[in-house]
């Protein structure tokens, strides 16, 4: 919700932006997420399927929806303040009805929601609290998503807790500043595309020319297909700004001495994503796409 893929590009749909910033303050403004729902199932609104179908759940996951923060991907339609505001008020709803004590810290999980990616399969890390004696119980961590499918060990990537995350953003940027030609000197990167990529468009070509096949996918399916497309073709391909971005950190880093700890959204400012590795491992990657490694929990390695 809020967003629409135009020429293969993520870019804000200023009909849905409205209705989540709309969402955004009225819950900010003391109206529940069940009020919400139910005001607009009473107007007819559509949630982004079309339909008119309105849950306390489906408006508390717009909430949650780190997205409209700005990622790598997504444009900012949410301001940061807003944003904390409606966490806090989140926490403190659970809080009130007696969930709150078994979540993970809001804090961090504002600190450190996307940029944290699995080094074995390339998706996102989840914040949870650990369950088992063995890793401690009650321990927040961040766990690729896709560690358990369909009530199996689908990936065997790495964790990490809340506080080795910090470190390691913490030691990242005192790197930059010891080293400036971490900065200074980018990578270029190769734009290619990846064979999912060359797939998905043989596919989609293929059912623009020839008729014989119009009736093999159906339009979703065929709908389906472009969002697979435009995802994989941002995954492979990157504008080439790592100058820009260059600039842009060393403005920031212009006369700052080393750091012991986090502020003002520092980390985001000068990392793009951390790769967490199943070794205790961590592969930085900062904005100008410059990166470093290192371990953590352990010795440096």
């Amino acid at each position: 919700m809020g967003y629409k893929v135009i020429n293969g590009k993520i870019e804000a749909y200023e009909e849905h932006k409205k209705l989540v910033q709309q969402i955004f303050t009225d819950y900010d403004n003391g109206i529940s997420a069940w009020k919400i729902a139910k005001d607009l199932k009473e107007m007819g609104i559509s949630n982004a399927k079309g339909r008119v179908a309105w849950t306390h759940a489906t408006v508390g996951r717009i909430l949650e929806n780190h997205n409209y923060l700005g990622t790598e991907y997504y444009p900012q339609i949410i301001e940061p303040e807003l944003f904390d505001r409606v966490q806090k008020k989140r926490e403190q709803v659970r809080i009130d009805g007696g969930r709150g004590t078994h979540r993970p810290s809001r804090k961090e999980i504002l600190l450190f929601s996307g940029m944290l990616v699995c080094g074995e399969c390339g998706s996102t890390c989840s914040h949870i609290q650990s369950s088992h004696k063995k890793e401690g119980y009650g321990v927040p961590k961040w766990k690729c998503k896709n560690y358990v499918y369909q009530n199996k060990v689908s990936c065997r990537g790495g964790q990490i807790t809340d506080r080795q995350a910090e470190e390691v953003c913490i030691k990242a940027i005192n790197s930059l500043i010891q080293n400036p030609g971490l900065i200074e000197k980018y990578r270029e990167t190769e734009q290619t595309v990846s064979a999912e990529y060359r797939r998905l468009n043989r596919a989609l070509e293929e059912r623009d020319v020839v008729d014989a096949d119009a009736s093999a996918l159906t339009p979703d399916e065929i709908t389906a297909l472009i969002f697979q497309r435009a995802e994989e073709r941002y995954r492979t391909l990157k504008v080439r700004d790592e100058s820009i971005n260059a600039e842009e950190m060393a403005k920031i880093l212009q006369g700052m001495e080393e750091i012991t700890e986090l502020t003002d959204d520092l980390h985001r400012k000068l990392i793009q994503k951390i790769l967490v590795y199943q070794d205790n491992t961590v592969e930085v990657i900062f904005h100008n796409n410059n990166r470093i490694k290192m371990g953590y929990g352990q010795e440096e390695k």
